[in-house]
C-alpha cells in the first residue's frame, strides 16, 4: 500500500495494488469505523462495478455485529426503477450487504417509489430520518467515482447547475443509462463528518490525478474543494511525483492519514 496526500493536505490517499486488496482494506476500515462509535451511526451508499465485491467484504468483517444495531442505511444515489430491477442501488446492497447482516428493516432507508414523486418523497425521508429541515449531517458518505469524474449521481455536465441547489436531493437526467435518478447534493456530501471514496477500474487516472491536484471541472474535484478532509481508496497506480506521498510508515506523516 502506498499513501499519499493532495490539496494541501485536504485529500488523503490509500492506494492498492488489485481490487481485492483495495475492497479488503476499505471493508476493514468500515468495520473499525462503525464498531467503534460509542453511538449509532448514519452511512449512505453508492452502487457502482466494485460495490458488489465491497459489500461481500463488508459483511465479512461486520458477522460479529459490532457496531451494527441502530446503524442507518441512506443512499447517496438511486435510479429511478422498481426496488427489485437489476439497476437498482438498493437492490444490490440489500441483496450483498444488508440481508446477510441482518439488518432490520427499521435501519434502512432508501429512495424508492414513482420517478414523479421520488424527488419529493426523497427530501421528506430525509427530513424525517435527521428530525431537521436543515441540511443532513451524515456520519459517512461512501462514494464511487466514474471515469468522468462524477460522484453519487452528478455529473459534469449539470455541475454549474447541481452546485447552486440547495435541495438535500433532487432528480437528475444523467449522461449515461438509466438516465432518470436522484441523488444526494453537494451540501449533504460535504458536510458529512467523513468523506470515503473508492476508485477502482481503468480509464480514471486522469479524472482521479486532476481533482487531487484541485485541476479541472468535475464533481469530485468541486466536492474535494469543499471539504476540509476526504479520503481515497484506489487500485489506480498513480505517478510517484504527484501528489505528495507519504515518506514512510510511522513517521509523523504517516500517521496523520489515520487519525
Amino acid at each position: 500500500m502506498n499513501e499519499w496526500i493532495g490539496n494541501e493536505g485536504r485529500t488523503q490517499g490509500c492506494e492498492y495494488s488489485s481490487p481485492n486488496e483495495l475492497t479488503r482494506a476499505v471493508a476493514e476500515r468500515w468495520g473499525q469505523f462503525v464498531s467503534q462509535s460509542d453511538r449509532p451511526l448514519s452511512v449512505a451508499l453508492s452502487g457502482g462495478r466494485i460495490a458488489s465485491e465491497l459489500f461481500s467484504r463488508m459483511v465479512e468483517t461486520g458477522k460479529d455485529g459490532a457496531g451494527l444495531e441502530g446503524l442507518c442505511f441512506f443512499w447517496a444515489d438511486e435510479r429511478c426503477v422498481p426496488a427489485d430491477d437489476p439497476e437498482s442501488n438498493y437492490r444490490l446492497a440489500r441483496r450483498k450487504l444488508l440481508e446477510p447482516l441482518g439488518i432490520d428493516s427499521g435501519q434502512i432507508f432508501p429512495f424508492l417509489g414513482n420517478p414523479a414523486t421520488m424527488e419529493a418523497t426523497g427530501q421528506k425521508l430525509l427530513r424525517q430520518a435527521f428530525a431537521s429541515d436543515a441540511t443532513p449531517v451524515m456520519d459517512l458518505v461512501l462514494l464511487g467515482m466514474g471515469e468522468d469524474g462524477h460522484i453519487a449521481s452528478l455529473f459534469p455536465e449539470n455541475l454549474a447547475r447541481d452546485q447552486v441547489r440547495s435541495e438535500s436531493c433532487f432528480r437528475i437526467t444523467a449522461s449515461k443509462p438509466p438516465p432518470d435518478r436522484i441523488t444526494l447534493s453537494y451540501g449533504v456530501l460535504a458536510a458529512a463528518k467523513e468523506a470515503w471514496v473508492v476508485v477502482s477500474g481503468g480509464g480514471k487516472e486522469k479524472s482521479l490525478l486532476a481533482a487531487i491536484r484541485n485541476q479541472g471541472n468535475t464533481p469530485l474535484r468541486y466536492l474535494l474543494s469543499l471539504r476540509s478532509t476526504t479520503r481515497i481508496f484506489t487500485d489506480i497506480a498513480l505517478p510517484q511525483t504527484c501528489p505528495e506521498r507519504i515518506p514512510e510508515f510511522g513517521s509523523e506523516d504517516s500517521e496523520r492519514i489515520h487519525d
